[in-house]
This record gives C-alpha cells, sequence and structure tokens, in this order.
C-alpha cells in the first residue's frame, strides 16, 4: 500500500509542478474555462495523461487495498496462524 501511495504521491507532484501542461491539455473556448498561462510547453499531452492515470490508479488501489483490510478479508488472504 505504501508503494502505491508513493507513486500516486509522485504523480501528484509532478501534475503541480506541471500545471500549465494540465491546463493546455483540459483548455476550452467558451468562456470561464481553463487557460494556459504564459510561457512554454514542457510535458507532452500523453505525459499529462500517464501521470493523471497514475495519480488516480494509485488512490483507487489503496484505497481497495484499505477496503480489503477494515473489512477482514485480507486475514483469509495472509493467514498469520500458520
Amino acid at each position: 500500500m505504501a508503494l502505491f501511495a508513493v507513486v500516486s504521491l509522485a504523480a501528484g507532484i509532478w501534475l503541480l509542478l506541471h500545471l500549465r501542461d494540465v491546463a493546455r491539455v483540459f483548455r476550452g473556448n467558451r468562456p470561464g474555462d481553463m487557460v494556459t498561462g504564459p510561457g512554454r510547453r514542457h510535458a507532452t499531452s500523453t505525459a499529462v495523461w500517464a501521470a493523471l492515470v497514475i495519480f488516480n490508479a494509485g488512490w483507487i488501489v489503496c484505497l481497495v487495498i484499505w477496503v480489503f483490510v477494515i473489512g477482514g478479508e485480507a486475514n483469509s488472504l495472509v493467514d498469520a496462524k500458520s
């Protein structure tokens, strides 16, 4: 679980450092939509989407593991009595 949490945290930090590129991926042409700030591009759209997928997959896997541990299903998988 710690590995997935660290991977998700790293992807989230990368996304925060590349907010201009995230805004470029989600920009729209209507008033009030996200717009990119001044400056040059650093990351490709593929890299932004990959970071978003990794970030979301990381916290979802952590949540699923946590639910299995809280529910007690993990006890039968580990079989700590042996």
